[in-house]
């Protein structure tokens, strides 16, 4: 609230109630006074003489005096001649308020106090004195006080002329109410007022008396306005309006009904007592969450069911807090009509009278069942996996040292057993994620099922599995345990409709020889783990130390490959593509190779599964096509116009969610036609989810790119997708073609892919071809591309044309 010197005014509140101190202080300073405080008379003495004071709230009692003394020292001190002094008292206290006018007090403010219109009855008293105050100083002022009040008086004619005007100086925005009509001189209501109006000024110019009206209008539509006017007979055709801005009180009434509508309609239970704990007023809330309807709690003795549902030291805790603070929050359980118990969240506020005894107590809660259920599940997923319910890595690791601290104290051994399913990954591409969680979660239970008790199986992601066996007698007891969970896990897993065999590689680590700690433990089960899969997988391997080297010179690969791309390590060389009938260049496959500073050139069987299993297949694979896609365009430029590289998509870059968005922006960069470009895919990518790869292919054939099945044949192939699918080319694997002149089956198979593609409109390319015979064999059987190093191995860009030059085999 503004001061008349256009500064904040100060309030100086004294009262040793510390709750009622801080309510006001929170009311009035968020009204936009500046608010000090005193607890007793010699810190408001101390106050009052050192700060320049606009009002001050006394209360009647307080620790060294009464307010009434107090108030009569400042009125009497020269400072405080005209400074207003409002007493704060109970509703009732007439002897207190007799006091405080013989005594000099201003005005009286009861409790309890109306919080909302706290701030509106301090302006006004400050607003009262100054008004007092400019009478005493001179009869010449009247004027002036008549200005301030809020009020607009108008004299005006039936016709809506405005005769003569007074406007309070705590009217806003007059401008809104100066109408002058164009020719005229005299000033108008405004149209929109004269027609709300004019109806209740011709009612008092006819004899029905004074009229009293509320309305709504704004000039600005931006602004939201209330007014009240009252109408009174003047003389002949003239009238008296006094109009008032009651927007603040309409606010202060939308608040009140609002307040009604919290109460009722908040969705956390409220209850109200009196000073005994007996309920005195529910809200909706309340009954639904209890059972109890509103008469029924009115009747419910909350003090008994409090004690009988707690020990009697924390209900008496729990009471003594309240009243010394006056606010109490926590946790505590409620019992419903139906006898249920629940533990909710209370915030308990005490309400005082005026002589600072209790006099209600307003108490807020709400269920928190739900919550309580979810925090143990939070708790229960910090420590076990979301998908099979099993210890995750962190209770593994307590569990494993509090085993190893166990195994050290008695001189015991204990096992660890590193687990992981053969080819997994392959499931996954194919058949997809959701298949791939059932057999992780039937994993689970087959490992669980087999264990005895004490023994420990936990999931550390993928299809990695952890069992720790804490006491163990020797290593052939290690050994039998370990056969049979490999057996248990070799069993057919039935999925939806489909029997899957799958089998486990396992490795084996010991305490204390294999490490003495839960890190190295597991690691070194990990990496006998991979050497079961390097020695043919579906068996098992203990650790041994000549596996560190080896798990490190893998950590180093991966290092070193994260470095590649930055670095320029990665090439590309290209194998040409020759077309059948005629001998000439189709285009060329693009085959990635790492050239290694120190290893020299690392073939992509080494590299691309572990870049598969880190996820550098992303930004690797995308580099391939942003090369080869530069590499073509080259080739263009320089006359090969019709010259189509084919370029290998891992699984992961097929599923992001925006990999056409990535293969477009590549060949925008780059200036390449979508017609130059073929995708390779295998088999197993489109599985997974083949209703959305058709969509996606579609999208890429409708651009103009050309799409192919790579190692068609090798995987889970479904013929009747296959005819829906929109690609072009079907990729005979070289495993056949090597095959199909010592096999008939290799042959047969080799023979039926070209005439299925054939059948279905698509074209045949076959991969590997060493040797003429093998070329012949193809091409009478109507292959129609042949690749392999019967024309060329991969070549560099560079030697890939010498090659084409040498050969004079590009045909535009």
């Amino acid at each position: 609230m503004i001061n008349i010197d256009g500064n904040a005014a100060t309030i100086l509140i004294v009262d040793d109630d510390e709750a009622a101190r801080l309510m006001m202080v929170a009311t009035l300073e968020r009204a936009g006074f500046i608010v000090l405080t005193a607890a007793d008379c010699a810190s408001a003495r101390e106050i009052f003489y050192k700060q320049k004071l606009d009002i001050v709230l006394l209360d009647v009692l307080l620790p060294d005096g009464d307010g009434f003394s107090l108030c009569k020292e400042f009125l009497n001190h020269p400072s405080g001649k005209d400074l207003p002094v409002a007493m704060v008292t109970g509703l009732d206290d007439l002897e207190s308020i007799q006091s405080g006018y013989q005594n000099g007090a201003t005005d009286f403010i009861t409790k309890p106090v109306s919080w909302g219109i706290l701030p509106y009855r301090i302006h006004y008293i400050l607003q009262a004195s100054r008004a007092l105050a400019a009478l005493s100083v001179s009869e010449s002022k009247t004027r002036a006080l008549l200005s301030s009040i809020p009020d607009i008086l108008m004299l005006a004619h039936r016709d809506g002329r405005v005769l003569d005007v007074q406007v309070g100086s705590y009217v806003l925005d007059m401008e809104e109410w100066s109408y002058i009509e164009e020719g005229e001189k005299c000033k108008r209501l405004p149209p929109a007022v004269y027609s709300i109006i004019s109806a209740r000024i011709e009612a008092v110019i006819n004899g029905d008396g004074m009229q009293l009206l509320e309305f709504q209008w704004s000039k600005s539509s931006e602004r939201e306005r209330f007014w009240e006017a009252r109408i009174q007979q003047r003389d002949g055709d003239e009238v008296l309006i006094v109009v008032r801005d009651i927007t603040k009180r309409k606010q202060h009434e939308s608040q009140l009904r609002l307040s009604a509508k919290v109460f009722e309609g908040s969705n956390e239970a409220i209850m109200i007592t009196d000073s005994d704990l007996h309920i005195i007023s529910v809200n909706r809330a309340y009954q639904k969450i209890m059972g109890y309807d509103e008469s029924e709690a009115l009747a419910l003795d909350t003090a008994a069911i409090g004690m009988r549902l707690h020990t009697h030291g924390f209900f008496r805790n729990f009471m003594s807090v309240l009243k010394e603070r006056g606010y109490w929050q926590g946790e505590m359980f409620n019992e419903r009509k139906n006898g249920e118990v629940f533990p909710c969240w209370f915030s308990i506020s005490l309400v005082t009278n005026g002589r600072g005894e209790p006099e209600n107590y307003i108490a807020i809660f709400n269920d928190i069942t739900e919550q309580k259920n979810t925090r143990a599940q939070i708790d229960f997923l910090a420590h076990h996996d979301s998908l099979t319910g099993l210890p995750n890595r962190i209770l593994l690791n307590d569990r494993l040292e509090m085993a190893i601290s166990t195994a050290k104290r008695e001189r015991k051994m204990l096992g660890i057993l590193f687990i992981d399913l053969d080819r997994f990954k392959n499931v996954n591409d194919s058949l997809g994620h959701s298949v791939g969680d059932q057999i992780l979660k039937e994993m689970g239970r087959r490992l669980s099922n087999i264990i005895t008790t004490g023994d420990t199986v936990s999931r550390l992601g993928g299809d990695e599995f952890v069992v720790l066996f804490p006491k163990i007698k020797d290593e052939g007891n290690l050994v039998d345990m370990t056969q049979a969970l490999s057996e248990g896990l070799q069993q057919p897993y039935h999925v939806d409709g489909i029997s899957l065999h799958l089998t486990p590689s396992i490795g084996i680590a010991m305490y204390p020889t294999d490490g003495n700690d839960p890190d190295t433990l597991i690691k070194n089960a990990d990496a006998a783990m991979y050497l079961a899969k390097e020695k043919g997988r579906n068996n098992f391997q203990f650790y041994t130390p000549a596996l560190n080297a080896r798990t490190l010179d893998r950590l180093k690969l991966e290092s070193d490959m994260r470095k590649a791309l930055a670095l320029g390590h990665f090439e590309l060389h290209y194998q040409p593509l020759i077309v059948g009938s005629d001998g000439s260049l189709r285009g060329a496959e693009a085959l990635v190779r790492w050239r290694h500073p120190v290893r020299g050139l690392i073939p992509p069987l080494e590299f691309i599964p572990l870049a598969e299993e880190t996820g550098l297949i992303i930004p690797l694979g995308e580099w391939v096509l942003e090369t080869a896609a530069r590499q073509v365009t080259e080739w263009h430029q320089k006359g090969y116009v019709d010259l189509v590289v084919s370029v290998n998509i891992s699984a992961l870059q097929f599923r992001q969610s925006d990999f056409l968005e990535r293969v477009e922006a590549i060949l925008r960069s780059t200036n390449t036609k979508p017609q130059s470009i073929e995708l390779e895919l295998t088999e197993s990518i489109l599985m997974g989810d083949m209703d959305s790869s058709i969509q996606l292919l579609q999208n890429f054939c409708d651009l103009g790119y050309q799409i192919a099945i790579d190692d068609f044949g090798t995987g889970f192939s479904s013929l009747s997708y296959l005819r829906h699918l929109p690609i072009h080319m079907l990729k005979i694997d070289q495993s056949f073609v090597r095959d199909m002149l010592t096999e008939p089956a290799s042959l047969a198979i080799v023979d039926s892919i070209i005439t299925l593609a054939t059948a279905l409109g698509k074209g045949t390319i076959a991969e590997g071809v060493e040797t003429e015979i093998e070329c012949q064999m193809l091409l009478h059987h109507g292959c129609q591309l042949i690749q392999g190093y019967y024309f060329s191995k991969p070549l560099p860009a560079v030697d890939f044309e010498r090659w084409v030059e040498s050969n004079d085999i590009y045909k535009s």
